[in-house]
């Protein structure tokens, strides 16, 4: 769960985050468990960049990671916690990028305690914990590559050309982030640095394909499930998968990422939630919502405020939960929370 105690906030400068690079040979780099494309583009962008500059790097991450993100990122080797478990090596420099949160790093959460000097922090999300005592947190970033691209920048590491570069790792933060440019938070800075990026000769389209178009039929088929439970609540869909359901479609929690944004087309919708138990022990939450309606400011729904309520977070159009209790509850305690806004 979000902690309440401290103020999520930057505590060090990208010259200071530099610094600890320069002094350091081996670097861990890590994001939250079951990365998406902001938090796969920042480690690999950071793995890639790093090594420039002659340092040992070694990318660990808590899975499942989706289809298309392998297909894009398969030159990096990257260690899986559930297979390798934790670094036997003792590293000089840990790195936590797009997350400050106990909660997405259960799995890891006792190996960062006790290197708890070596870790630091990039983020662009509002809320976390004392995961790193030194760490950089712009909210105002559409996505964490752009916290991973000034440090760059920082360290005078080029962001590359074309394939396999640290600009095209750069580019799938900000593109999947913002939903291919087209949500809120991207936004003046977000586009002048994809400008930077497409000048580094990456190829756009052969990125998007790869993350959205390389689909395996089970998405389909939990396209369908979940459109079959939809519920609506005001201006809120609220959506479930179950564990029957990824069963029968033959299908994993990677195949619906983005699912959830499937009913905003809707105009009377302001905000979509899934619910899903493909693990019957834990039900996991994804939110989303658009900007208020024109003249209408009432009509946001801040979802970052929706998910805290559950231990979660993100930011005010996109946020998570996992919580440890039954799916039918979940769906309760939402419905109760939804009738008082």
């Amino acid at each position: 769960m979000t902690s309440e105690c401290i103020e999520y906030e930057s505590t060090a400068s990208y010259a200071e985050i530099a610094e600890r690079i320069k002094q350091s040979t081996k670097i861990v780099v890590t994001a939250h468990r079951k990365p998406d494309g902001d938090a796969m583009g920042s480690v690999v962008a950071l793995y890639r960049g790093l090594q420039s500059i002659g340092k040992e790097v070694v990318v660990l991450l808590m899975g499942p990671i989706e289809h298309g993100l392998k297909l894009i990122v398969e030159d990096v080797p990257i260690q899986l916690v559930e297979e390798c478990g934790v670094p036997t090596d003792e590293p000089d420099l840990i790195i936590v990028a797009d997350t400050g949160a106990w909660s997405q790093l259960e799995a890891i959460s006792d190996w960062l305690k006790s290197h708890k000097e070596k870790v630091v922090g990039l983020d662009h999300h509002a809320n976390g914990d004392d995961v790193a005592e030194l760490r950089i947190v712009d909210v105002s970033a559409a996505a964490c590559t752009q916290v991973v691209m000034m440090l760059c920048d920082e360290l005078n590491i080029s962001l590359g050309s074309g394939k396999g570069s640290v600009a095209e790792a750069i580019f799938i933060g900000l593109g999947t982030d913002t939903g291919w440019f087209r949500f809120s938070n991207a936004d003046s800075r977000c586009f002048a640095d994809v400008s930077r990026l497409l000048e580094c000769g990456i190829d756009r389209y052969s990125i998007y394909r790869a993350l959205e178009e390389t689909a395996q039929p089970a998405r389909i088929s939990l396209l369908e499930k979940m459109l079959a439970s939809i519920e609506y609540v005001g201006p809120v869909a609220i959506m479930s998968l179950r564990t029957a359901d990824f069963r029968e479609a033959n299908g994993s929690s990677t195949d619906i990422v983005g699912l959830v944004n499937t009913p905003l087309v809707l105009s009377n919708i302001q905000a979509s939630i899934l619910l899903t138990d493909s693990d019957p022990t834990i039900t996991k939450i994804s939110f989303r919502s658009k900007p208020a309606l024109p003249d209408q400011p009432e009509s946001l729904i801040d979802v970052n405020e929706l998910a805290r309520k559950f231990g979660g977070g993100g930011h005010v159009h996109a946020a998570g939960a996992r919580v440890f209790a039954p799916l039918e509850d979940v769906k309760l305690q939402l419905h109760e929370l939804i009738g008082k806004m």
